[in-house]
């Protein structure tokens, strides 16, 4: 069988990873000639990855997506006289990882098969929101042709005729869920390799969806599917489900596989907000009790810096419970309270104090905890406050020697794994810190990690997941440190997990088994009383998103009953969104010199210059986040202080 193969990347920072040397090298020992078509004008890194394998490489500007980059190969690219001497084509993108079985098998097992095209996965029909049938369908990131269909006049005009579609949507309601249909109609047949009729429905067409994006682990484990989508990772699918899937699926390409999943870690640390990964992967480990000296446990520093005298009494009942073999070191300027410590602990192997420490010299350790004080006193605030934020940090980072062993043995049973913090805490008034964000920090974060040279993604839209000067840490990531310059210091707790992420690692947050207990009753806690109140105040719903909507809707009513006058900033998605939700609208607004429309939808458009008596209005602010920071300097140069950002409710 002489088989062509176009396999399409693109990354946005230009860059190819390991796992896509993987599945090339597999791809090879099934097809005679490989063309790689990138979807970027040039490869900054990986080149040589591409180098190895293809027998031709094409560098085109990312238009039309893959649908548009396999349609340019084919036809101008390739060409379709040297396409029509193969007897079948393959059409495979980057979005997955894999294969976790051998290729030849995969094509072993499909020859079996007497169709004219097939794939890896299809869609059962349904119905989309918009009440739209859709015909059941193969999924297009992976695509084999065989003679028949490809030496067919059909399938050339079918990509000679198909637009360069501008977005993503587009691509899939014009291009994938019409391929499997439109040839089918002509009598081209067509199978996939994954079983997923055990999940579909032949009654109840809107229950069905698309199984790799939801049931990951099960596809890859019973329905014959060795292959892993990236795509899914960055959804966020608690409207649907526990989101164990996906944590499941690495866990058991690992455990029952040949597949290296560092090629998995590899791409995602690169590429993901660690925020998403955090969650999507459930990166919260609660640590269980263990005196088990792991394997390869290495050395182990732990640092203190003291700042309260006070708290000294609390620090040491913690160092009390820890044997010689942790080296402790107590950092403090204020000489009475290294002296406190000193007095205590003058004949206890392993504690060293000093005025000053250099984290960064602290990178020939393996693993590090770096831990803070906290003011027990209640000359600020009632001592109880100061006391259960300390024990947040110390009982889940430095409980005792067993929990010690099995953070240790955590980081060697997962090498990926760079940086711990303890939980948020979230009693009385550190309540609303779980939605601080970046607490106004996030330009100078960006700015120090553009300076750095950050290889990783750091976003408005993804602040870190949890900012903390107390943590376990691999030591070798501590030797970013000698790149920070002293300004730059206050800004660490934000920049821990970029770090981490920078060298290859990824984060999350530990708990110790008796905190996370009494943690999850308290956070249930909190839910079931923010859930009975919404309820009281806006009615019912059954879902997280019904909750958001109902708290959009009652809070911007709000709003919009305290003005006379309302004002739609924007003409937009958002705008078209929440429209429905305000009393009569006065005008949409844009920024002048903008272009505008003459309306939106009936509601005339109006610049700003050209509203009067401004402190009457109120304005809805329809749109991003980002947007919005630029609009309000304007709408206060004009005079309009009452406006309402909708977006801090999305």
């Amino acid at each position: 069988m002489k088989r062509l193969g176009i396999y399409l990347v693109y990354d946005k920072d230009k860059i190819i990873d390991s796992y896509i040397d993987y599945m090339l090298g597999e791809l090879k020992t099934c097809i005679d000639h490989l063309v790689v078509v990138c979807n970027m004008p040039e490869i900054i890194r990986g080149a040589d990855i591409l180098e190895k394998h293809a027998d031709e490489i094409f560098f085109r500007e990312n238009i039309g997506f893959d649908a548009g980059g396999f349609k340019t190969a084919l036809c101008e690219l390739v060409g379709w006289k040297k396409i029509l001497q193969y007897e079948e084509l393959l059409l495979i993108n980057d979005s997955m990882f894999g294969p976790f079985c051998s290729m030849k098998d995969i094509f072993s097992r499909m020859d079996k098969k007497p169709v004219d095209f097939w794939g890896l996965t299809k869609h059962k029909e349904f119905i989309r929101q918009n009440k739209e049938f859709i015909a059941e369908h193969i999924q297009t990131f992976f695509l084999c042709i065989r003679f028949r269909m490809l030496q067919s006049i059909s399938f050339q005009e079918y990509w000679e005729k198909l637009p360069y579609y501008k977005t993503f949507g587009e691509v899939v309601w014009g291009h994938e869920t019409k391929f499997t249909s439109y040839f089918a109609n002509m009598g081209y047949t067509y199978e996939v390799l994954a079983d997923t009729r055990a999940n579909d429905s032949k009654i109840k067409f809107e229950n069905n969806f698309s199984q790799y994006a939801l049931l990951s682990y099960e596809l890859i484990k019973k329905r014959n599917f060795p292959f892993l989508k990236k795509q899914q990772i960055a959804y966020n699918t608690l409207a649907q489900q526990t989101q164990e899937n996906l944590s499941q699926a690495i866990r058991y390409i690992d455990k029952n596989t040949d597949y290296d999943v560092n090629l998995i870690w590899e791409n995602l640390i690169r590429t993901m907000h660690m925020a998403d990964l955090q969650r999507s992967l459930h990166l919260q480990y609660i640590i269980p009790p263990t005196e088990n000296t792991p394997k390869g446990k290495g050395s182990i520093a732990i640092v203190i810096f003291a700042e309260h005298r006070e708290a000294a009494e609390y620090v040491l009942e913690y160092i009390d419970n820890l044997e010689a073999e942790f080296p402790v070191q107590i950092i403090s300027e204020n000489k009475e309270i290294l002296e406190a410590y000193c007095s205590h602990a003058r004949n206890k192997d392993g504690m060293s104090w000093k005025q000053r420490c250099d984290l960064a010299s602290l990178g020939r350790y393996d693993l590090v905890c770096v831990l803070h004080d906290a003011d027990v006193t209640s000359d600020v605030k009632p001592s109880y406050e100061g006391k259960a934020c300390f024990y947040c940090i110390w009982e889940n980072l430095l409980k005792d020697r067993s929990h010690i062993l099995g953070i240790a043995e955590k980081f060697e049973q997962e090498e990926k794994l760079g940086f711990l913090a303890p939980p948020q805490p979230n009693f009385g008034n550190h309540f609303e810190e779980l939605g601080l964000g970046w607490n106004e920090k996030y330009e100078e974060v960006k700015e120090i990690a553009v300076r750095l040279g950050l290889r990783c993604p750091v976003s408005e839209d993804y602040p870190p997941f949890r900012i903390t000067d107390s943590f376990w840490i691999r030591g070798n990531i501590l030797k970013c440190l000698n790149e920070i310059r002293e300004e730059e210091e206050p800004y660490l707790p934000y920049l821990w997990i970029y770090l981490a992420q920078h060298m290859g690692y990824y984060s999350g947050i530990v708990e110790s088994t008796d905190y996370a207990s009494m943690n999850e009753v308290n956070m249930q806690y909190y839910l079931k009383h923010i859930i009975g109140q919404v309820k009281s105040e806006y009615g019912n719903f059954k879902s997280f998103d019904e909750m958001g909507a109902k708290l959009s809707s009652g809070v911007l009513k709000a709003f919009c009953k305290k003005h006379s006058r309302i004002l739609i900033y924007g003409a937009g998605y958002y705008a078209q969104k929440y429209k429905s939700l305000l009393p009569e609208v006065e005008a949409c607004i844009v920024s002048d010199g903008h272009k505008k429309a003459d309306s939106f939808e009936g509601i005339p458009v109006r610049y700003l210059s050209e509203i009067r008596n401004p402190e009457e209005c109120g304005v809805v602010l329809c749109l991003n986040r980002k947007n919005q920071k630029q609009v309000i300097p304007f709408l206060e140069q004009y005079g309009i202080k009452n406006y309402f950002c909708i977006s801090q409710f999305e």
